[in-house]
């Protein structure tokens, strides 16, 4: 019978079935909350009530408190203290008269509120009173009777003066008596307000004035003055006594008669209405009660009847539905765990059920085709033809557009492997000649940097000519100082001609030998110079090959050049110089030959020769300072050789790296030759038509 009804249609009936039971329990339990609302709404009222009733009972009993430590200890803090909450507790009682619900409570605190007023009225009046005792007792009572005392004092003290005064002594004695214990009493009064106390302090100014009577006609004039000022207070005090009294007995008429009565009277109807409100609570607590319990009864009752009908409804329809839909998720997973076989028997039912197991047994056929074309595109069948079934056939769609796309790559790859290889071959062939050229270059760095050694044990040669060049040079300065001398010697007298004449000419042939020696190494000098021009420009050019690495190395080659321009140009002065000097050598060869020949005429060739000596002198000493400079320069080219075998090492090593470097390339190339050989081997494999 199930099976003529639709999925959603079951669904429907056993919600519709759920719904109405548990519609019946939602209404009842609404109707229980409504009531238990509505309940607990009036006890939150009552509750309300009761606090504000217990706030203004509370603000009263504090109120009246301080009315009873007012009147016992007549602070005026008390006094104020009930001020600031008579002030609190009218608002308080204002805003009771607005939320109070019931009528009754409402009448019982206008009462309160009137009885509150009279007594607040009554309070003042006390308060009047109590300050006009005060009052009484600090301006007039006490002032007055330290004023007797002290005025008796003063004429005891003048009957002390004196004798025969025992009787007027008496007296005084007696109304000092008196006074005391009338002020005693009149304390006692103030304190306790008993007419006894009232009575006993008024008989006591009574036997004082007597005292005073007594004494007037006995003392004499000046304790007259006293007597009389002791009188004018005696009456003050009496008055004030009198009206202490009346002050005290309106005060205690109104605590008796007011306060002692309003103030309890004010807290038994607060305290009436307070029970008021606990009766309607304790009428309204059980009722909610019952009703609550009856709700909750009612609701567990239909609750259980919704669970039971629930539980078979769902039993019944959910089995109906759960069992195929059971079975389609089984061949489901089965289909998942890759077995194509799968199929629904129940498609003969009238539900979405029997759609379902249709559908489903249509779309494993749909799989199993799809399943076919894999298996020929994975065995590498790129000629396999895929026709969605719909427009909306997303799977067939994709794998048509994936064989197209793995047929265009395919292509793709096949042309770009043939275009690698043939890349490959190039890079390959460009690898040898760089492994080539980087071999040959080390090679070239090996043979200039036994070039630069070469060059180098020159330039030590170089250093070491320079040096004997300068010590020659210092030996001709020291022999053309001597020439000097003597021919200052010989201007001075001609007895030794000769012999100077031939030392002349000894020292002349010597230095015509230096001379020659000299420039023996001047040619030298030269010759290096030159080399080191041709040394500096193959190391520039060496340095612009090795690149970013040699450029340290042609700065060197640089300062080389410069070196080797500034040796050139001091070999030309020396050269110019040792012309001069062999000009020189040959005039005094010949002045010598002649003043041999004429010894008459030794004086003006003596003169001549000194002369020439002189100049011979200056030549001699500038040939000295060029032998320095070229002794300088061979040092700095010394020094630039050294740089230049440091950077010949550097290119040296920078070239072993770079030749190791284009081996690891050539290794590389290989390999990926190797590569692009196996993937067109691999894509061959591919079937395109």
């Amino acid at each position: 019978m199930l099976k003529r009804f639709t999925v959603g249609q079951k669904i429907f009936c056993s919600f519709l079935i759920v719904f109405i039971l548990f519609g019946a329990v939602g209404l009842q339990s609404l109707k229980a909350l409504k009531d238990s609302s509505k309940g607990f709404t009036g006890y939150r009222e009552y509750a309300k009530d009761s606090n504000l009733l217990g706030d203004i009972q509370a603000k009263v009993l504090e109120g009246t408190t301080d009315v009873k430590d007012y009147i016992i200890t007549g602070d005026n803090k008390y006094r104020l203290k009930y001020s600031d909450n008579v002030k609190k507790l009218y608002p308080l009682i204002a805003s009771a008269e607005k939320i109070l619900t019931s009528d009754t409570r409402k009448e019982l605190l206008l009462e309160v509120k009137n009885l509150l007023e009279n007594y607040d009225k009554s309070f003042v009046e006390v308060a009047k009173s109590q300050v006009k005792r005060d009052k009484i007792t600090t301006d007039f009572l006490v002032p007055a009777g330290i004023a007797m005392e002290q005025t008796f004092e003063k004429i005891i003290d003048n009957l002390g003066k004196t004798k025969n005064n025992s009787e007027a002594l008496y007296w005084c004695a007696k109304g000092v008596r008196n006074l005391i214990l009338g002020r005693l009493y009149t304390a006692k009064y103030l304190e306790v307000s008993l007419k006894s106390h009232s009575r006993k302090s008024l008989d006591e100014m009574q036997h004082l004035k007597i005292v005073l009577n007594n004494l007037s006609a006995i003392l004499n004039k000046q304790n007259s003055r006293h007597l009389k000022a002791i009188t004018k207070s005696y009456d003050i005090y009496v008055k004030e006594v009198h009206e202490l009294i009346t002050a005290t007995e309106e005060r205690d008429r109104l605590i008796n008669t007011e306060l002692d009565v309003l103030g309890p009277k004010i807290a038994e109807i607060i305290e009436k209405a307070k029970q008021s409100v606990i009766a309607d609570q304790s009428i309204l607590g059980p009722s909610l009660q019952k009703n609550n319990d009856l709700a909750i009864m009612n609701v567990y009752i239909i609750g259980l009847c919704v669970v039971i009908l629930g539980l078979g409804a769902v039993f019944i329809i959910g089995r109906d539905i759960t069992l195929p839909l059971r079975k389609v998720v089984e061949a489901a997973y089965r289909i998942a765990e890759g077995d194509m076989s799968q199929t629904i028997s129940e498609t003969d039912r009238k539900d979405e059920l029997g759609a379902l197991a249709r559908a489903f047994n249509r779309m494993t056929g749909s799989l199993n085709e799809m399943a076919e074309a894999m298996e020929r595109v994975a065995d590498s069948d790129l000629t396999v033809t895929i026709l969605p079934r719909s427009e909306n056939d997303t799977i067939g769609k994709a794998l048509a557009i994936m064989v197209e796309n793995l047929k265009s790559d395919s292509q793709k790859i096949q042309e770009t492997v043939r275009t690698l290889s043939s890349s490959l071959s190039q890079i390959s062939a460009a690898s040898a000649e760089l492994t080539a050229s980087a071999a040959e270059t080390a090679s070239a760095v090996a043979e200039t940097n036994a070039t630069v050694e070469e060059v180098k044990q020159t330039a030590h040669l170089s250093n070491e000519k320079s040096r004997q060049v300068a010590e020659v040079a210092r030996k001709a300065v020291a022999t053309s100082q001597q020439g000097k001398h003597a021919a200052e010697e010989a201007a001075s007298g001609m007895k030794n001609i000769r012999m100077q004449m031939d030392t002349i000419a000894q020292s002349i042939v010597k230095l015509s030998e230096q001379s020659q020696h000299i420039g023996d190494i001047i040619f030298v000098v030269n010759d290096i110079a030159d080399q080191s021009n041709i040394l500096a420009v193959n190391a520039s050019i060496e340095a612009s090959k090795a690149g970013e690495e040699g450029r340290g190395f042609t700065v060197v080659a640089r300062e080389i050049r410069n070196l080797s321009d500034q040796s050139k140009h001091s070999v030309s002065q020396i050269q110019s110089i040792l012309a001069d000097i062999q000009k020189a050598t040959s005039s005094a060869v010949m002045i010598t030959e002649e003043g041999g020949k004429a010894v008459e005429t030794g004086a003006n060739l003596s003169s001549q020769t000194g002369d020439v000596i002189l100049n011979l002198s200056t030549v001699i000493n500038q040939s000295a300072q060029s032998s320095a400079q070229i002794a300088a320069s061979s040092q700095e080219q010394l020094a630039g050789m050294d740089q230049v075998a440091v950077a010949l090492g550097s290119i040296k090593q920078a070239g072993e790296q770079n030749l190791e470097s284009s081996r690891q390339l050539e290794e590389a190339v290989k390999d990926l030759d190797q590569q692009a050989h196996s993937l067109k081997d691999m894509m061959e494999r591919f079937k395109l038509s």
